[in-house]
């Protein structure tokens, strides 16, 4: 009997799993243990050391890693390990992204294309640290733009990389319909933001893989762009919150807070005083990441269609902050426009 497995397998059920899914996440979390446990004979004294050893390999060693190494951040959140669950999402995150890009610059650009730029290039397996990203991202990102004009090399990258599906957004396309504008939905859709943090500020408990704090909730009521958007004209004006928010706000070191700002495992280690390392032109990427709600909610996303967007400053292009531009569609604004002075 593992620690708290009835909260465990409850919150399993909760994300959807079926029965058979939830034995299997069970039989890996007790595995885990039993490779891992902590003078308590659980994870909840595990040493972090033994834990991450133990989980990136065991998570390596088969197709299943994402939903291994998502049973156990599941896991440590029920026992109250939320700095594992920190460390889980950095090997999660980047699982899928190179090949995404593979697959995009195939469909875009053609099978010939994509063999050129993805010749020899290493993907790191399943379950690998962070550090082992940037080299392998740097090299396909170097030769796309070789190959490709800007604008081309920028249309790859620029994706819904993590496969975040429509129904995500379902209930913000919602609320865009029945507003009489673009910027009363912003401004509204900010606000239930804001209320989630206030929410986990109160709680304690992580905002994906975020700790929040009663600072870093004023500093986003303080800032319609960061996990919103401002309207200019035809552009709607977005923020990313930093990746470490807290600590970003506290930290006086540029270079520091470049590196607490980046959410990228696949390019946040490489950042250095000198610049070298992922190029910039990868946050194309988190672009695509930034503008999915707008496809979504603007109706383009149901036929395929996205949105224009622009990247504006970028920590691996040296800024303090990651900002985007996502352009409007003219049928949109439009539609809208009767709601604004």
């Amino acid at each position: 009997m593992i620690q708290k497995e009835k909260e465990f397998r409850e919150r399993c059920a909760l994300r959807g799993l079926e029965a058979a899914d939830i034995e299997r996440a069970v039989d890996w979390v007790r595995r885990l243990v039993e490779e891992a446990a902590g003078y308590d004979g659980g994870l909840s004294s595990a040493s972090p050391e033994t834990f991450k050893r133990f989980a990136s390999l065991d998570a390596g060693a088969g197709a299943d890693a994402p939903d291994r190494l998502l049973a156990y951040a599941r896991y440590c959140a029920v026992i109250g390990r939320e700095d594992l669950v920190v460390w889980l999402s950095s090997l999660l995150l980047p699982i899928g992204v190179l090949p995404a890009v593979s697959e995009r610059l195939a469909a875009l650009e053609g099978e010939e294309l994509r063999d050129l730029v993805f010749r020899g290039v290493e993907i790191p397996p399943s379950g690998a640290f962070p550090e082992a990203y940037p080299a392998p991202t740097a090299l396909v990102v170097s030769r796309l733009e070789a190959a490709l004009p800007p604008e081309r090399a920028y249309r790859v990258l620029c994706q819904n990389v993590h496969r975040v599906p429509d129904a995500a957004f379902a209930a913000e396309k919602e609320a865009f319909g029945k507003a009489a504008t673009i910027d009363e939905w912003l401004q509204a859709w900010h606000a239930r933001q804001v209320a989630a943090l206030e929410r986990h500020a109160a709680d304690g408990t992580l905002w994906y893989e975020q700790r929040i704090t009663q600072a870093v909730v004023e500093f986003v009521r303080a800032n319609p762009e960061v996990l919103g958007g401002r309207r200019e004209g035809n552009r709607v004006y977005i923020t990313k919150i930093p990746y470490d928010p807290d600590r970003w706000l506290a930290s006086t070191d540029p270079l520091e807070r470049r590196r607490l700002a980046c959410h990228c495992p696949l390019a946040a280690s490489s950042i250095t005083s000198g610049g070298a390392g992922v190029s910039p032109a990868w946050c194309a990427c988190s672009a695509g990441y930034e503008k999915r709600i707008l496809d979504v909610v603007f109706g383009l996303a149901e036929s395929g269609g996205e949105t224009e967007s622009e990247v504006l400053e970028s920590v691996l292009g040296g800024a303090g902050r990651c900002r985007f531009a996502v352009v409007i569609p003219p049928a949109v604004l439009a539609a809208k426009r009767a709601g604004y002075a």
